[in-house]
């Protein structure tokens, strides 16, 4: 079995420890992969796209240099790559009619970095494409909406999305959020509590569903959307709920 690098700093455990740090900023904190690995050894790599491509589903993304890159399903079965002089890494993955999770890492001999990002593709990648992180609001990688995702461990929900203007109006159970700017034109906005709740981005209404009881990174159909939920620690979870796309 191969021994696994502990390569980054430790992403926050609950959805609030990371907001707060991303108030202290007055700006949304770095996602862990965008941070420089803590390991003097070896870089996690961190998938920047990923799509259908006929039979295939195309993943590209950045690592250290030279570096060799593997995804790993979750039954074990792996493709690799070596990343290019400047880090940059292309992946073809077959597609298959079900779900799709897939784990980045990179591979040094014996010893593997694994990316604390975790790759799913609803449906083979004909629902919507995401990258999840404990504590982390959801990344999607299948377009742009309103609305990309809400984050929840329960105690607090996290709403955000990306826009090529000014940031949106977001307003949870009516009440206006604070939106919090990131890089890419990435934003998320914040409000206490993981039970269903109405959000509204710039007039646009979205029912979120609240909390999934189960943890096991089984998508399933809430309302007009896909509900995701993962185990976070030994009796943490955190949902994710993912409006459907022309919502």
């Amino acid at each position: 079995m191969k021994r696994r690098i502990i390569a980054m700093a430790a992403v926050s455990v609950t959805m609030v420890a990371a907001l707060s740090a991303c108030s202290r900023d007055g700006e949304g904190a770095p996602r862990a992969a965008d941070a420089e690995a803590t390991s003097p050894w070896v870089q996690p790599p961190h998938v920047q796209t990923a799509r259908r491509d006929g039979a295939m589903i195309l993943v590209q993304g950045r690592a250290g240099p030279d570096a060799r890159v593997v995804l790993r399903g979750a039954d074990g079965a792996a493709v690799a790559v070596g990343a290019d002089a400047t880090g940059r890494f292309e992946l073809r993955v077959p597609a298959a009619p079900g779900d799709i999770r897939l784990t980045p890492e990179v591979q040094v001999g014996e010893d593997a970095a694994p990316s604390p990002e975790t790759l799913v593709l609803i449906r083979g990648g004909a629902g919507p494409i995401v990258l999840v992180a404990a504590g982390e609001p959801t990344v999607r990688l299948d377009g742009q909406g309103a609305l990309d995702a809400v984050d929840s461990d329960g105690s607090a929900v996290i709403v955000s999305g990306r826009s090529n203007g000014a940031p949106p109006v977001v307003l949870i159970d009516g009440e206006r959020a604070e939106v919090m700017r990131g890089p890419g034109g990435r934003w998320r906005a914040r409000a206490p509590g993981g039970g269903a709740a109405t959000i509204d981005v710039d007039g646009t209404r979205f029912a979120f569903p609240g909390l999934g009881a189960q943890s096991d990174f089984t998508p399933v159909r809430a309302g007009e959307g896909w509900r995701l939920t993962w185990p976070t620690g030994p009796s943490g979870r955190q949902t994710v709920w993912l409006p459907d796309r022309g919502a």
